[in-house]
């Protein structure tokens, strides 16, 4: 309903005593030329509240807190207000999410469950203790490290706390656990 129009200003029109100021907006010009005191009024009202400077069939340009903005010409200068307010929001929460995820890419990620990684020098013990070989069936596929005691169960992640399974001996075990 509203566009926020950048090319727009009051231009001078004359000089000296004679000077007057005109809206200008791309190939638009408005009707009413101000004196140097009938624009101080207006640009301190529309710090206020949005003031219409121009009209051209379908379409009104209104001034509010130094941003010119343009819209039906059916708008009252308390709808433009409701409208500006609203984008002020909406731009307000859009600048809040996007600090947010800001935020949140600054922080270091750890899995949902809150798991850390385990250290290479452990993983690196516990491959040597093993052999590079599942404990429950010898084969050296899909090789995992297993906590003998599980995290959620107040496990650690240590070398004595580790061992490593194959895939589908790891699922046994689990399935056993649960």
């Amino acid at each position: 309903m509203l566009r926020i129009v950048e090319q727009a200003a009051f231009e001078p029109v004359g000089h000296g005593l004679r000077r007057r100021w005109v809206f200008r907006t791309g190939t638009l010009e408005g009707d009413a030329e101000l004196s140097g005191r009938a624009l101080r009024r207006l640009l301190t009202e529309q710090e206020s509240r949005p003031v219409a400077v121009l009209t051209d069939g379908a379409r009104t340009w209104w001034m509010s807190g130094g941003v010119v903005v343009s819209g039906h010409a059916e708008l009252s200068a308390d709808d433009v207000a409701a409208l500006l307010a609203e984008r002020a929001d909406r731009e307000a929460r859009r600048l809040e999410r996007a600090h947010a995820a800001r935020a949140r890419q600054a922080e270091p990620t750890a899995p949902p469950d809150g798991r850390r990684p385990i250290p290479r020098d452990v993983r690196l013990a516990v491959w040597e203790r093993d052999g590079g070989r599942c404990v429950e069936c010898g084969t050296d596929f899909d090789l995992q490290y297993d906590h003998v005691i599980p995290i959620a169960l107040g496990g650690a992640s240590t070398a004595a706390n580790l061992q490593l399974l194959c895939g589908p001996c790891n699922r046994r075990k689990g399935a056993a656990i649960a």
